[in-house]
């Protein structure tokens, strides 16, 4: 590692069958990983045991408390252990073996520049792109910057606080990244970066009309009702990005209504979106209520998963 910094990564992980394989891609490329079980429980002692013997640091977080306390606490870790720069990951990312260095060089090029940077993310995330369009000779910004592959300066969250716990999971990067914004410090992307993960389960229907649609992506049912809630809460605490959000807002109604469709039962799915919207239109946070998570617990979906 360059000693100009010293540089952390913080893995949340959530029932994790084994060792994450990104643990050892990251092992020679940072000074230190926090990996943050985020309240799997006791079934997952093992891995976590096999987690310490590779010399990580590892907190256990007693329950479940979502994306946002889970990242925090490992930020706040990786802080008392010295950091001046933390890159954070879910536990299904996987990099190169120069993928820290490269969001470094992009972070430095900007101060060089004297341009007022925020986080740093991949240019690609997966296989989609996370930049806006820029001239070749400056910092180019991101748009819809995910949380897992970011690169965080600790004067950053100095000015911009920490994840908004209340949001549980969902939008937790995307309110980061538009407070960031809004405080005069945009996230930018790392030219050529790419970070691999997996986006969600795809889907296909089944009989002839499967073989002429494209496939889609689903997440596990209870992601949407936070996802109707919070796309509300975040809608009211940033108008000034108004116009980017009315975008967003229409792609996930749209994704609402694919997922309503292909759900089974149906009834289920619409009362968590209701719920949702409910929720946020009250500005409620938290983990969804209970009656709720036994609902979503009960929605497959009408269509064949794709083989990964």
């Amino acid at each position: 590692m360059p000693s100009r910094a010293s540089a952390w990564a913080v893995v949340t992980v959530y029932r994790p069958d084994s060792t994450p394989p990104l643990l050892a891609q990251l092992a020679p490329q940072v000074d230190g990983i926090v990996v943050v079980d985020d309240g799997s429980g006791p079934d997952v002692e093992d891995v976590l045991q096999a987690v310490r013997r590779l010399g990580h640091d590892v907190l256990a977080l007693t329950e479940n408390s979502g994306i946002g306390a889970a990242l925090n606490a490992g930020i706040r870790r990786a802080r008392e252990a010295g950091a001046d720069l933390i890159v954070t990951f879910d536990q299904d990312s996987e990099v190169s073996s120069t993928y820290v260095e490269e969001l470094m060089t992009a972070h430095d090029a900007a101060t060089a520049a004297s341009f007022a940077a925020g986080p740093v993310v991949p240019e690609y995330f997966a296989d989609v792109s996370q930049a806006e369009a820029s001239d070749a000779s400056s910092p180019v910004l991101a748009s819809h910057a995910i949380q897992s592959g970011m690169l965080i300066p600790v004067n950053v969250l100095d000015r911009v606080g920490m994840m908004d716990e209340h949001l549980f999971i969902d939008l937790v990067d995307t309110d980061f990244e538009l407070r960031c914004a809004a405080a005069g410090l945009p996230c930018i992307v790392s030219r050529g970066s790419r970070l691999e993960h997996r986006l969600g389960a795809r889907y296909r229907l089944r009989g002839p009309l499967g073989a002429l649609l494209p496939a889609v992506t689903l997440s596990t049912p209870f992601r949407y009702y936070y996802r109707a809630r919070n796309r509300i809460i975040i809608d009211r605490r940033h108008r000034r990005f108004r116009s980017r959000l009315i975008r967003e807002g229409l792609a996930d109604r749209i994704y609402f209504l694919v997922a309503l469709a292909l759900a089974k039962p149906r009834r289920p799915m619409w009362v968590l979106l209701r719920r949702g919207t409910q929720d946020g239109r009250a500005g409620r946070g938290g983990r969804m209520p209970a009656d709720l998570a036994a609902q979503a617990a009960a929605i497959t979906w009408r269509a064949e998963r794709q083989p990964e």
